[in-house]
C-alpha cells in the first residue's frame, strides 16, 4: 500500500474548508469535482468527512489520552481520521489505517509524520471507556441536558440516531413514473433500494448511489427528500385548481412536491430570499416537467404584504435550528446555541403572522419546522394566536399516509423525534383560518 490515496487527501482538504466556516456538503462537491474522484472514492471521502463530524467529540476524546499539549488544526483533523477508521470502519486492518494516516501525514504535515505514527500506533484498541454521554455520542453538553429534561431515557436512542448514516430517500414523481419503475432502474443499475413502508411515493436506497450519475434523476423521475418532510404535502393536502403559497421554499422539495401533487391543475407560489436557490428550484422544475410555478426573491416577511391577492393554502416550512437533521447537518451541533432558540422563535412568529394574512378566509396554513424544540414549534403557534390572529389549530391526524405515523401525534401535531420511523426529527401544525389574523408580532429588542 502506498500513500494515503485521494479520498483522504481530499477528506482532509474538506475538513479545512469545512473549518474555515463553508458547509460540509458543499466542501464535498468542491473537492471531489476539483479532484475528479471516481465514484468509490467519493463515496469513502463522503464516509471520512461526516464521520468525523459526527464522532469529533468522541475522537478527540480518544485523541487526547495518548497525545501531550495542544495540536495544530491540521493535525487534529489527520488524526480525526485515523481514529475515525480505527474505530468505526472496522473493514479496514488497523495497520493500513496507520500507515495510510501517516502518509497523509507526510503528505501535507511532514514534521507531524513521528507524533501521527505514535498517537496512532498507541491508540489502536484503546478506545476511551466511562465516557459521559455527551462525548459518548459527539453532542454539546447542553444540548444532552436539555433533552434528558424532556425525553428521559429516550435521549440515548435520538444521540444514536443523530449518529447514524441517514438514508437517501427519493421522493417519486408520478407525473414521469411509478415506484415499481424507480426501484427497477435501481437495481439495474446495481443499487439496493426499498420501498417505503410509510408514504406510497418514497423509496429508500440502501446502496451506494451519486445521484449525478443516476440516468433516472436526470430524467426528472425522482428528488431526495427525506419522508419527514413529504409527510408535509400530505398534511397540507392540496386540491385540482388552488392557489397555493411556500413562503420559504429554498430549493423547493416541498414546492415541487405540491406541485406534483397538483398535476398540472392549479399553482405555487415560491418565496425566498436567495436568488440561487429559487434558480436552483426553477431548474428542478424544469427537470421535473412541472407547470403552474413561479418565484419571487424576497423576505417573507415585508414581500407578503405586498402581494394582491390570498391563496387557498399557505405553507412556512420556517427557518429553524435544524436541531431535529442533526444526523444530516452533521456539522451543525457544533455551531448551534441554545441562545440561539429564542432569537429563531421571534423570526418564526413574524413569518407565521405575515403567512396567515394571504390565507383566505376558511383557508389552510402548515407550519413545520426541521426542529422540535417547544421554543420553535408549538409556542411559536401560540403566541401568533395570542396576538390576536384568529386561527384555529386542526389534527393532522387524518392525512396522515400510514397509521403507524398516529404514534408520533403530540396533541394536533406531528412530532417526530430523530430516528422515529427512521425519519428525520420533524414538526408539523396545520391551521385554518377563520377571519382576520390580527397584527404582525413585534421583535422584542
Amino acid at each position: 500500500m502506498t500513500g494515503a490515496g485521494p479520498a483522504r487527501e481530499e477528506a482532509l482538504a474538506a475538513l479545512e474548508l469545512i473549518r474555515e466556516g463553508m458547509p460540509a456538503a458543499e466542501a464535498l462537491t468542491q473537492r471531489a469535482r476539483q479532484r475528479g474522484l471516481n465514484p468509490n472514492d467519493r463515496a469513502l471521502m463522503a464516509q471520512l468527512v461526516y464521520g468525523v463530524l459526527r464522532q469529533r467529540r468522541y475522537l478527540d476524546a480518544w485523541i487526547r489520552l495518548f497525545r501531550r499539549g495542544s495540536l495544530e488544526p491540521k493535525v487534529e483533523d489527520i488524526l480525526r481520521l485515523g481514529f475515525f477508521q480505527l474505530g468505526f470502519l472496522s473493514r479496514i486492518p488497523a495497520y493500513a489505517v496507520v500507515h495510510a494516516t501517516v502518509e497523509l501525514a507526510k503528505s501535507v504535515q511532514p514534521e507531524a509524520a513521528g507524533l501521527v505514527n505514535a498517537i496512532l500506533r498507541r491508540g489502536v484498541g484503546k478506545p476511551p471507556q466511562n465516557l459521559p454521554l455527551a462525548v459518548r455520542y459527539s453532542h454539546p453538553d447542553w444540548l444532552v441536558e436539555r433533552w434528558q429534561r424532556r425525553y428521559g431515557l429516550k435521549v440515548e436512542s435520538i444521540l444514536k440516531a443523530d449518529n447514524e448514516v441517514p438514508p437517501l430517500t427519493l421522493r417519486v414523481n408520478p407525473l414521469k413514473a411509478t415506484r415499481e419503475a424507480v426501484l427497477e432502474a435501481l437495481a439495474g443499475f446495481g443499487v439496493g433500494a426499498e420501498p417505503s413502508r410509510y408514504l406510497p411515493e418514497a423509496v429508500r436506497v440502501t446502496g451506494s448511489l451519486w445521484l449525478e450519475d443516476f440516468p433516472p434523476f436526470r430524467q426528472g423521475w425522482v428528488s431526495v427528500q427525506d419522508e419527514s418532510g413529504m409527510l408535509v404535502t400530505w398534511v397540507m393536502d392540496p386540491q385540482p385548481g388552488e392557489r397555493l403559497l411556500d413562503a420559504t421554499a429554498g430549493l423547493g422539495s416541498k414546492t415541487t412536491h405540491l406541485l406534483e401533487r397538483l398535476g398540472g391543475r392549479g399553482s405555487v407560489l415560491a418565496i425566498d430570499q436567495s436568488q440561487r436557490r429559487l434558480q436552483q428550484l426553477a431548474d428542478n422544475c424544469q427537470r421535473l416537467g412541472l407547470t403552474g410555478w413561479s418565484t419571487q426573491v424576497g423576505d417573507a416577511r415585508q414581500l407578503l404584504p405586498r402581494l394582491p391577492e390570498r391563496y387557498h393554502r399557505v405553507l412556512l416550512d420556517a427557518p429553524c435550528s435544524g436541531l431535529g437533521v442533526l444526523r444530516r447537518r452533521v456539522d451543525a451541533r457544533w455551531r448551534r446555541k441554545e441562545e440561539d432558540l429564542p432569537r429563531h422563535q421571534q423570526l418564526q412568529q413574524q413569518l407565521l403572522a405575515a403567512a396567515l394574512a394571504k390565507v383566505e378566509e376558511g383557508g389552510v396554513l402548515v407550519y413545520s419546522t426541521c426542529s422540535v424544540e417547544p421554543e420553535e414549534t408549538e409556542a411559536v403557534i401560540e403566541a401568533v394566536r395570542a396576538s390576536g390572529a384568529a386561527v384555529a389549530v386542526e389534527t393532522v391526524e387524518p392525512y396522515l399516509p400510514h397509521p403507524d405515523l398516529k404514534q408520533a401525534l403530540d396533541g394536533p401535531y406531528l412530532r417526530l423525534l430523530p430516528g422515529e420511523f427512521g425519519m428525520d426529527g420533524f414538526f408539523i401544525a396545520r391551521l385554518r383560518r377563520l377571519g382576520d389574523t390580527g397584527p404582525l408580532p413585534e421583535l422584542k429588542p
